[in-house]
């Protein structure tokens, strides 16, 4: 079971209305999307981020699997990070690559041996995630109507918790925005916000006091979020718990992070920290140092499907008797706001009950993928690769 074609492709879709966050206003969501095959007809997916100026070098890292058995899934893992890792070359452009590697071998073992990735990861130990509603954004002008009628519409989805956006209005009008949101949504639901790395110390821990007595589950990116020194400082100091780690890659990443308790809870992406397998792994460690473990994501069903596979082989993060989300049961990120391919691409569409997502039991990932969506939304031509980079051996 040889791989001899990957297909890259960066794929983009315009949304009706812009939204925004603290950095910018957005009205396009994109992806990078990849297609392994091998030679005996078995196909893979994968996805990652990534932009038409990136594209180039993800397909590049990918021809280091060109030619490898698929159901090797560590040992392309690691010929990738030893190919790329020196001066920190793997942090950028080829763990992307490995992620949407990692995602697709599963896949495509998966579906080769009729079970689903979990069961190749070890065995689920749950068979639905803990989800919260990522919505919430800057829109029409930063009007508050329509904020609070989407946050009530969660409420009435039956989501238990959800995560706004602050950062881009004054801390006094990002404050009053907390505490409209909190009355609408009443006492009972998880709220969250999430500063996009706006705020410098000062201000990070200014706003914290603000909004303290709003009962917030955790204050997520105040400060740039490879100022370790700055974000350390919030987490020692503000009253309410502090989360990051979105843009962090692989363990080696995480483990000062985690060591040093930079963040009260980190959250990792399955399309950039190394794909299932790492997540995994960091998640592992995240547990045994005491830190939450609560993962990002904001791309579509395939990578949405491999975070359920991974999370489902999560442990408590303490022993209890129950496992009770927020608390010591990890929850995932479940994008709301709108995005084309991420609404076409996949088939199931992923949807929620009682805040919970169940964990697919089909083969692989156990999402098909509509390929006439995806030719939709690809820009450009997608990147062949067939040819091999020789190597040296990395054992």
């Amino acid at each position: 079971m040889k791989i001899d074609r990957i297909e890259v492709r960066y794929v983009e879709g315009k949304l009706d209305e812009p939204f925004g966050w603290s950095q910018r206003w957005t009205d396009t969501r994109s992806v990078v999307v990849i297609k392994v095959l091998t030679d005996d007809g078995v196909t893979g997916w994968g996805e990652t981020y990534g932009s038409a100026d990136t594209i180039e070098g993800i397909a590049s890292a990918t021809r280091l699997a060109i030619g490898e058995d698929a159901s090797n899934i560590s040992q392309i893992w690691y010929k990738i990070h030893r190919a790329t890792f020196q001066s920190h070359g793997y942090a950028g452009v080829p763990v992307m690559a490995a992620s949407a590697i990692d995602t697709a071998l599963y896949d495509i073992v998966g579906k080769s041996t009729g079970k689903a990735a979990a069961e190749l990861m070890g065995g689920r130990m749950r068979d639905s995630i803990a989800v919260y509603a990522t919505g919430l954004y800057y829109v029409d002008n930063y009007a508050l109507k329509p904020h609070l009628e989407e946050a009530t519409g969660y409420v009435e989805q039956g989501f238990t918790g959800m995560k706004m956006k602050v950062g881009a209005l004054s801390l006094k009008e990002d404050a009053d925005r907390i505490r409209a949101t909190r009355e609408a949504i009443g006492p009972d639901v998880n709220l969250m916000f999430d500063a996009n790395e706006s705020y410098d110390v000062a201000s990070a821990l200014t706003f914290a006091k603000m909004v303290a007595d709003q009962d917030i589950t955790w204050f997520e990116e105040p400060c740039a979020s490879r100022d370790f020194v700055g974000n350390k400082i919030v987490q020692e100091k503000s009253p309410i718990p502090v989360s990051g780690g979105e843009s962090l890659s692989t363990r080696w990443e995480f483990a000062p992070r985690l060591a040093e308790r930079t963040f009260d809870i980190i959250q990792p992406d399955i399309c950039g920290v190394g794909g299932p397998s790492e997540m995994h792994r960091v998640g592992l460690m995240a547990q045994a140092f005491g830190v939450k473990f609560n993962p990002h994501f904001w791309g579509t069903g395939i990578s949405f499907a491999a975070a359920l596979h991974s999370l489902a082989l999560q442990p408590i993060g303490q022993i209890g008797q129950t496992n009770i989300p927020y608390q010591n049961e990890s929850v995932l990120e479940f994008d709301q706001t709108p995005h084309p391919v991420r609404e076409n691409l996949t088939e199931p569409f992923f949807t929620q009950k009682n805040s919970r997502v169940e964990v697919p039991t089909a083969p692989g990932l156990g999402v098909e993928i509509d390929e006439s969506a995806l030719e939709r939304f690809t820009v450009g031509d997608p990147i062949i690769v067939d040819t091999p980079i020789s190597s040296q051996p990395f054992f």
